[in-house]
């Protein structure tokens, strides 16, 4: 904003003088040579503070009577010319947990004065390790209850002058600003008046962290998370449903994706080459999202037996232009030790399972049937297991009858409540539980929600700025398609990959075709999500 009736050099109450990227403070810059130089005037934090004590919001420094804190970020700011290099400075105001969402809602609208929060939660995921000791203002103390909340700072263009090292340049000493004559609300981007969510989720497991989510983007994944409980089987599966997971899923994935694990492989026929048509399909969907995201590297993991048989899957995906790239490849044999696995699932922000067989309470892989197929299984399961033990890598797991890696967390239901559910019941839990009527729909919701988050504007604003990632997404490579998923499943047929309830229909899934009803759930995934 420029205000060409502010006179900058006496209307601060304290200044910074640099030169050469060294500064001074002093009351006013009335005694300094002003030609050729120009005035910039930058939106503040302060501006939005009497919206939050309307709104019963409290302001923990007003209440202590200090300087709002404010702290040097590990989040990089993008260089401009002779300015950048630097890091993106925040304030911190704390609040109680149930303030959260009316703080956000209350000051996006207000974009001058930086709009809603850049970052909600442990300040560690910043760089920030002891919020009581702030780089410039005040320190705060934390009432019971309160969470970390952290706006943009006007202080961050202050770090990029000092930064450029120029000759002579000034700035407002931080926590010093100019007050204008104009009221926030006439500063208000109406575009920015729709409501917020304010979604508690875990990336890691540090201490909880936020993310925002529109409530039209919420929706979209709450319309794909009812789509693909659907159960066209008959097996069930309502009780299995843990709802939210999806929501929660995506958003660890779409905030840590660096690198992540996609494992496959249920081995329920009789012969070579053992595996199903599903769950190959929703895994590599998956792969197709988190590459479109920027992952750095993408393992698929599989059963020993069917290394190469996937590998000649991956090199048709990408001759197809249904992957972007190839991906690297991974099994774990019996023999691999526990340090082994642990450094291994270190490497990893996430892993995903998409029907994948896991072991059931007596150590034996079970069909649905409660036939004992371990001598085609590699133990793939041992991974997730380690993961969740870990401070780091989170998981997923994606399944539809109560025998696959992650439906342990729901083991008592699938007992109870699956045919053989005593027999088959998985052991192996996981973060993220998502249940469907057929697992590969699984992995497609997984990616559509992706591309939901992807293409809503509060949810990338938060990766962007919260996480510090600057790299745009290729949404448009996000969603599988029919004619994709079609060409996917004639090749699965052609390597002798069958349906695994009924083996001698081709282009078929779990004893339905494809054209039938799997071609309509992904065009009506397509149309949940605004495509």
């Amino acid at each position: 904003m420029h205000y060409c009736v502010a006179v900058f050099r006496t209307d601060v109450a304290l200044y910074r003088v640099y030169k050469s990227g060294v500064h001074t403070t002093v009351p006013s810059l009335a005694d300094h040579d002003w030609d050729d130089l120009v005035t910039f005037y930058v939106g503040c934090s302060f501006g939005l503070e009497h919206l939050l004590q309307a709104n019963q919001v409290p302001v923990r420094h007003i209440e202590q009577n200090v300087t709002v804190p404010m702290f040097k970020t590990n989040i990089a700011t993008q260089r401009a010319g002779c300015f950048g290099g630097g890091s993106l400075v925040v304030s911190m105001r704390p609040m109680p947990v149930d303030k959260i969402h009316t703080a956000v809602n209350a000051s996006r609208p207000v974009t001058t004065a930086h709009g809603m929060p850049v970052h909600v939660g442990d300040g560690r995921w910043i760089g920030i390790d002891d919020v009581s000791k702030a780089t410039f203002g005040g320190s705060v103390q934390l009432s019971p209850g309160d969470v970390s909340v952290f706006w943009a700072c006007g202080v961050t263009g202050s770090v990029a002058v000092e930064n450029a090292k120029l000759e002579l340049s000034f700035s407002h000493s931080p926590g010093s600003m100019f007050i204008t004559d104009r009221q926030s609300e006439e500063c208000n981007d109406a575009d920015a008046n729709h409501a917020v969510e304010v979604i508690p989720f875990t990336p890691t497991r540090m201490p909880i962290a936020y993310s925002y989510v529109s409530r039209d983007t919420m929706a979209r994944v709450e319309r794909l998370e009812a789509l693909i409980i659907d159960d066209p089987g008959h097996r069930g599966i309502a009780p299995l449903v843990v709802k939210g997971s999806l929501l929660k899923s995506a958003l660890a994935l779409s905030t840590r994706h660096g690198c992540v694990a996609v494992a496959t492989g249920f081995p329920c026929l009789p012969d070579s080459p053992y595996e199903e048509t599903d769950g190959p399909p929703g895994a590599l969907a998956v792969v197709r999202a988190v590459q479109a995201l920027g992952a750095e590297s993408i393992t698929l993991l599989c059963h020993e037996q069917s290394v190469a048989m996937y590998r000649e899957i991956v090199d048709f995906c990408v001759a197809e232009g249904i992957l972007q790239r190839t991906v690297s490849m991974r099994t774990v044999s019996a023999a691999d030790t526990d340090n082994v696995i642990e450094t291994e699932i270190s490497k990893f922000d996430h892993l995903v399972a998409v029907e994948c067989i896991s072991p059931n309470k007596t150590g034996a892989y079970p069909t649905m049937s409660g036939r004992d197929v371990s001598d085609h299984c590699s133990p793939l399961d041992r991974w997730f297991a380690a993961a969740l033990n870990s401070n780091t890598t989170m998981t997923t797991g994606i399944g539809d009858g109560g025998n696959e890696i992650g439906m342990g967390n729901v083991q008592d239901k699938v007992r109870k409540c699956i045919t053989n559910g005593e027999a088959i019941a998985s052991s192996v839990g996981c973060d993220h539980l998502i249940t469907a009527g057929v697992s590969n729909w699984g992995g497609y919701a997984l990616a559509a929600s992706l591309y939901a988050l992807q293409t809503c504007h509060d949810h990338s604003y938060y990766v962007r700025f919260g996480m510090g990632t600057h790299k745009e997404p290729d949404a448009s490579m996000m969603l599988p398609s029919v004619e994709s998923e079609e060409k996917l499943l004639l090749k699965l047929n052609d390597l002798h990959i069958r349906d695994g309830r009924t083996p001698d229909q081709p282009m078929s899934v779990d004893g339905f075709l494809f054209s039938d009803l799997h071609a309509k759930v992904i065009r009506a995934m397509h149309s949940a999500v605004g495509q």
